[in-house]
């Protein structure tokens, strides 16, 4: 009887944890985007310190409205000093959480607006901040056939770089954000692993079934003898100084409408599901 039980849990052990052909290894690194979350990034902090990695949160400037001096941003900053303070690199991951590409695609934001949107963060942040940014949905960083959304995510890619950051995309896509694909996280991850040789991961620190399962996953990427670095093993440029021009505040843009946010992310949906089909 015994014997029959470890046979099952081995079958389904090594189903869930396939390892990659050849038995090759290779190297990750983990982002999180969206934060931070005032009581779900200080779950993921803690697992990253007793597992001793070091990690990347792509931040949006929207959780510190008015800087320093709104005191109801306090723990928001509090927690990026703790990040900072463990040896965790901290990105941009604009201000609104909003499709760029799209937004200018469909004109409901201007080039100024969108601009003003990914710069806008660096002076509330700078004191933390690494030069690097994340696009929200990576939109404005992809190739696009199509010339009119090319020349707005040139537009989009050539603000970031004169902004003085150094885009960071992902290798590996968890969709932990998905609810109907949590179940399949961790097998996704580990063969995305396999088929890009390692590379950078995208989590969410805002997702409750990810902090409640990242020791799990973390756990399962080191037994198939994966090794878990920092982003400059990536991007070397993470190490570099923070650019002067990244500091400065742009002028005060338009504000975004609910209606625009809204409007951007059920357009990133319908692209999506237009690429899937």
């Amino acid at each position: 009887m015994k014997k029959i039980i470890f046979i099952t849990l081995s079958l389904f052990v090594s189903s869930v944890h396939a390892a990659c052909p050849g038995g090759k290894t290779y190297p990750v690194s983990l982002t999180f985007d969206d934060g931070p979350h005032p009581t779900l990034t200080p779950k993921v902090l803690k697992i990253l310190e007793e597992e001793k990695i070091k990690a990347s949160f792509f931040v949006l400037g929207e959780h510190f409205p008015g800087g320093k001096s709104n005191p109801a941003n306090k723990w928001a900053y509090d927690l990026l000093e703790k990040e900072k303070k463990a040896g965790h690199y901290i990105g941009s991951h604009t201000f609104h959480h909003i499709d760029h590409s799209q937004m200018l695609s469909h004109h409901k934001m201007s080039e100024a607006e969108v601009k003003n949107n990914i710069v806008r963060s660096g002076a509330l942040i700078k004191d933390y901040l690494n030069p690097i940014l994340r696009l929200p949905y990576g939109a404005g960083s992809f190739h696009s056939s199509n010339p009119v959304v090319q020349k707005n995510n040139d537009l989009i890619m050539k603000t970031i770089k004169e902004a003085g950051y150094k885009h960071v995309g992902w290798d590996i896509d968890t969709e932990d954000w998905n609810a109907k694909k949590r179940a399949n996280v961790l097998p996704s991850t580990l063969k995305q692993i396999c088929q890009t040789h390692g590379g950078v991961i995208l989590f969410h620190d805002i997702q409750a079934n990810t902090v409640a399962h990242l020791r799990e996953w973390i756990h399962a990427i080191r037994a198939e003898g994966h090794t878990i670095v920092g982003l400059e093993h990536f991007v070397p440029d993470v190490k570099k100084p923070l650019p002067a021009a990244i500091c400065e505040m742009p002028a005060p843009g338009k504000p975004i409408s609910k209606q625009s946010e809204d409007l951007s992310h059920h357009v990133h949906q319908a692209v999506q599901h237009i690429k899937k089909d």
